[in-house]
Formats: C-alpha cells, sequence, structure tokens
C-alpha cells in the first residue's frame, strides 16, 4: 500500500496517520479506536475508487482537467503509435488535490456505510499519496485486422495489468468528453483498491471478535434475514443491522461451498490449523444450510460447532476461508489470540507470519504479548547470523521468518480528556517494544514481589 491514511477527530481518536504494511498491527488500549481504524481500511479498500471520489453533484477543479488532459495524451500516444510509458509522477499534485476535495465531500458517507449507522462521526479524512515519482505507467494497445478496434492494456509497477476495449470512435469522444472510467482507473492504480464496490468479491475480509457468536448463530441470523425480505408486511419493529464488515463475515460464511476450494499457497497453513491447533479438520455439509461440522482427529464421525470447545468455534473462519476462498488479498482479523492457552497464541503467531510471508496481506487487532513476542522473535532470527542453525533446533523455516519492514505497528492509548493518541511504534534490534503491554506486566510483577514475599 503506497498512501498514508490520515484521519482527525475520528470517533475517540484524536488524529492518527497510519500507513499500512504486509502484517499491520493495532495494539494498546480497550476502546481506544482500534477496531475503528481497522474497519475504516476494510471500508476504503472494499467500496472502492468511486465511494472515494464520487465525482457526482461537484463543480469541476482545475486540477481534474489537468488530469484529464494527461490521461488524453497518453491514451492517444499508446492508441497511435502502439504504446506509453509515463510517470505519474507528472500529475501527483493535481491527483492529491483532486482526492482531497472529493474524499472532504465523501467521507461522510462513507463512514455511515461502514457502520450503518450515523452517530460515528469523523471531522476530517485524507489519504496521502506517496513515492508517486517512482511509479511508472504503461499503456498498450492491441488494434484488430481493422485498426479501428481494439484494446488498451494499462500496467504498473504496482498492480496488476487491466485490459479495456477501445476505438477509433472512443479515442474520437476522448476530444469532447472526459471518459470517468480512465480518470477512476488511474486512482485505481495509484492507490491499489478496485474501482467499484468490491464486498461481493470477499477478497478483503474482516474476522470480528465476536465470530464465535456468530458462527454459532449464523443460521438462525440468516434465517430471520430471509423471513424479514419475505414478509416485510408482518415485520412488528425494524431490525437493527450489523455494521458492513459483519455483515460481510456472515455473507461470506454462509457462500462457502465445497465446490470453492482455497489457494494451494495456504494448504500447508491450513493442515497445520487443523492438525497442530484444533486438533481435527472442519468441514462443510453438503446440505442446503451448509452446516459446519467439526471431526476430532482420529475418529469419522463429526460434530456441529455447538457442540465443540472454544478453541475451534475460534479458529473455525479462518480455517474454513482458507479452504473455501480462492481468492483473498487481505484478512482483517481481530484479536486472533481469543480463547487461545499461551502455547496456541504462540502458533497463531507463527500462522500470521506464515500467511504474510505466502501473500496475504493481515490488519491485526491484537492484546496478546506472546503473538507479538512471536513476531519479534521471527524478526530477530531473520538478522541472525546462524539464523540456519537457530532455524533447525526451533523446526522454523523461511517461511516462518519476518523482515522489519513487512510490519507496522501503531499503539492506541486512551487520555485523560477521552481521546486517544495513535502513535507508530519503531523496530528495534530485538523487534517492537510495546509500552502498554510492559508497563502492565511491570505492575502484576511488582504486585507479585511484594505480595509472595
Amino acid at each position: 500500500m503506497h498512501w498514508k491514511l490520515k484521519v482527525w477527530e475520528y470517533g475517540k481518536i484524536g488524529s492518527a496517520e497510519i500507513e499500512a504494511a504486509p502484517l499491520t498491527l493495532f495494539v494498546g488500549d480497550n476502546n481506544s479506536g482500534k477496531s475503528y481504524l481497522m474497519s475504516l481500511l476494510w471500508g476504503i479498500q472494499n467500496f472502492g475508487v468511486k465511494t472515494l471520489i464520487d465525482t457526482t453533484k461537484e463543480q469541476d477543479l482545475k486540477e481534474e482537467y489537468v488530469v484529464m488532459d494527461w490521461v488524453r495524451s497518453q491514451v492517444t500516444a499508446a492508441w497511435k503509435t502502439g504504446s506509453s510509458i509515463a510517470f505519474i509522477g507528472e500529475i501527483a499534485n493535481e491527483l492529491q488535490a483532486v482526492l482531497d476535495r472529493r474524499l472532504k465531500r465523501n467521507k461522510d458517507k462513507l463512514i455511515q456505510r461502514i457502520f450503518n449507522s450515523q452517530t460515528v462521526k469523523i471531522k476530517d479524512l485524507q489519504i496521502e499519496l506517496i513515492d508517486l515519482d517512482k511509479v511508472s505507467l504503461k499503456i498498450a494497445s492491441n488494434r484488430g485486422i481493422d485498426k479501428t478496434e481494439g484494446h488498451l492494456i494499462w500496467t504498473s509497477d504496482r498492480v496488476r495489468m487491466i485490459g479495456m476495449p477501445f476505438s477509433d470512435e472512443r479515442l474520437e469522444l476522448l476530444k469532447d468528453t472526459f471518459d470517468w472510467f480512465i480518470f477512476y482507473l488511474i486512482f485505481s492504480m495509484v492507490l491499489e483498491i478496485d474501482i467499484g464496490d468490491t464486498i461481493s468479491l470477499n477478497q478483503n475480509i474482516y474476522l470480528p471478535a465476536s465470530r464465535t457468536g456468530f458462527m454459532l448463530t449464523k443460521d438462525i441470523i440468516n434465517k430471520v434475514g430471509r423471513n424479514t425480505a419475505f414478509n416485510i408486511e408482518l415485520e412488528s419493529e425494524r431490525l437493527s443491522p450489523f455494521t458492513r464488515p459483519v455483515n460481510q463475515f456472515l455473507d461470506v460464511m454462509d457462500d462457502l461451498t465445497l465446490e470453492e476450494r482455497g489457494s494451494e499457497r495456504f494448504k500447508d497453513i491450513t493442515e497445520y490449523l487443523e492438525s497442530g491447533m484444533a486438533e481435527g479438520t472442519l468441514e462443510l455439509s453438503t446440505l442446503p444450510n451448509r452446516e459446519v461440522s467439526y471431526i476430532p482427529s482420529g475418529q469419522t464421525e463429526g460434530l456441529p460447532l455447538r457442540t465443540v470447545s472454544a478453541v475451534v468455534t475460534e479458529l473455525s473462519p479462518l480455517i474454513l476461508i482458507l479452504k473455501h476462498k480462492r481468492h483473498l488479498n487481505t484478512i482483517f482479523y481481530e484479536e486472533p489470540e481469543m480463547c487461545l492457552h499461551p502455547q496456541l497464541q504462540q502458533k497463531m503467531g507463527k500462522v500470521i507470519c506464515e500467511l504474510v510471508n505466502n501473500r496475504l496481506n493481515l490488519i491485526v487487532t491484537t492484546h496478546s504479548d506472546l503473538i507479538l513476542q512471536h513476531i519479534n522473535n521471527m524478526i530477530r532470527l531473520a538478522r541472525r547470523e546462524d539464523k540456519e542453525t537457530l532455524c533447525r533446533q526451533f523446526g522454523y523455516k523461511e517461511d516462518d521468518l519476518l523482515r522489519a519492514e513487512q510490519v507496522k505497528v501503531y499503539q492506541l492509548k486512551s487520555q485523560a480528556d477521552g481521546e486517544s493518541s495513535v502513535e507508530e511504534l519503531l523496530c528495534g534490534e530485538n523487534g517492537f517494544a510495546i509500552p502498554s503491554f510492559n508497563d502492565a506486566l511491570d505492575r502484576i510483577m511488582d504486585e507479585a514481589y511484594t505480595i509472595q514475599e
């Protein structure tokens, strides 16, 4: 992600500046705004460019015309000569000005969509574009036999190739009007998010802290939803909606099917979660309601989730998603340590490291000093000259290790005035020191020494 998220007076948060990494961790006090920040990042990735810079009912900015003219010139050159290469940094200031103006108008709508509520407030929101001078854009044309129709192929060093139909007629149209799809496309490539709403694709999935409750009641919740949809005239009172991230989680779990298989790159991780942590396998039923069953190791008979331990129900969403979701980009994971014994918390740290090294972005809120310590250990181990010897000793492989630049940690702390401060914690020689964790442990140990002496 090559942009910084900046917020002011967002819920309890006074101000914050966040730059996500392959592994982004939010730590700190309860009720300090960690989930708010994670939900906002989720919304930006899922709602897409159109929600952020919706161009309706807005007077055009002079910077927009500069962007339009620049894109037209690149498209014209590519269509006529076969290709055009340019640096997006040439229009960095104009892109930033357009984004600032549009976000100022759309920020409240974005927050309302995320939380299904008008009660969550935000004073200001900015997405600061960074390092655009390093981003190259190539537009290549692939014209048919008659040379009047073909495709434009857009590529950059940030995103996958994007192709779109094109023609002489469309090129002529660009002289007089602007194709807003191309305008959105530029921002999509810069921000590395899709143009439109992608919640239905479910590639950026939110795992809420209350996932066990939802896993045990999802069938009832979905039944209530269906009854409400088909019996509107019988509804006596309006049901309070969940937040959009939670709604998405319920949809994802309801839509998983045996026919869709997860990516092969997560196969070993899934097996480790099942055999090394859940001590059994999780399977989807072939029945229409797709009930989840748990088969303990060494047994053949499945058990419904409502009859198994909290460890299994906590791990079940992650396991099922990795087993039955083919395309995944980011998982937003609230408190992955829930219901896990300290030994399993360390194993969860191992899972997190391996997922990141297998190209799955993770944004995590956590109170677990054990998960953080494991991440610190893997960062330190990767730097040691004798890492191969230590990896053999402790049973680690290259996928278990992390580089410091793969991780960002932000600590949220409640202040006396009721606001929360947000501080980025820097990686030291031995990893990340978490003051809020260390302070709490020191107080407990001080009490223990006094009471136990």
